[in-house]
């Protein structure tokens, strides 16, 4: 698997919380992308763009319907910046994401041209991260019979799909910035549960202690 360098969350579930409602319209679009991809202050230059451009260019290039997509994001990023309130088509919106961390990521190194390919992750992976997906979906149900509009088990399942059919790793990071929007709290063995799985795909010492931390609240 994938080793991360970040300590906190990244890539496109990083990307949904710079959009989380209420979305300060006092920034564009753009700008806020590019805030998101600039990263903390000790990750290395270009990183937190290379990982948003990653999971931005394998899900408008996965077999995700498109109406998915929307689903996940805008329950992820709490409804701020509501694709179908805006008009705008769930790829051509993974597109835009795409363009901008380009462009960052070259800024940050002139000579590099990014090249993404599709994950080839391991079963047993997909079917854990599949699992504890599943495992969730009572206490989401029990939050919210809708998520701005979207039912829980839409939303449970596009999880699953970002997992089954893109990446296990952005699947179960979707997962734990769902969770954290809805405000779930974590058993001790869920926590746990997580931790060994942020583990195995090199998540940081603090990516599931946050979700932990604003869930209680």
């Amino acid at each position: 698997m994938t080793v991360h360098r970040f300590d906190w969350d990244f890539g496109f579930s990083r990307l949904t919380k710079f959009f989380a409602g209420p979305w300060s319209h006092e920034r564009t679009v753009e700008e806020t992308i590019a805030d998101a991809a600039t990263g903390h202050t000790d990750d290395p230059s270009g990183a937190a763009a290379s990982a948003i451009l990653e999971d931005a260019v394998r899900l408008e290039e996965s077999s995700l319907p498109t109406e998915v997509i929307a689903t996940v994001w805008t329950v992820a990023s709490e409804g701020g910046y509501n694709l179908a309130y805006f008009g705008v088509d769930g790829r051509d919106w993974l597109r835009q994401v795409a363009a901008v961390c380009s462009g960052q990521v070259r800024q940050a190194d002139p000579a590099r041209v990014p090249d993404v390919e599709p994950v080839r992750a391991a079963e047993e992976s997909v079917d854990a991260v599949v699992e504890v997906i599943r495992s969730a979906a009572p206490a989401l149900a029990a939050k919210a019979a809708t998520f701005h509009g979207h039912e829980a088990g839409d939303v449970v399942r596009g999880l699953e799909l970002v997992a089954t059919e893109v990446d296990p790793d952005l699947g179960l990071r979707l997962l734990l910035r769902v969770l954290n929007v809805c405000r779930v709290p974590l058993t001790d063995a869920q926590y746990a549960r997580y931790e060994a799985l942020g583990e195995a795909f090199g998540y940081g010492q603090f990516h599931v202690s946050d979700v932990e931390h604003l869930a209680r609240f």
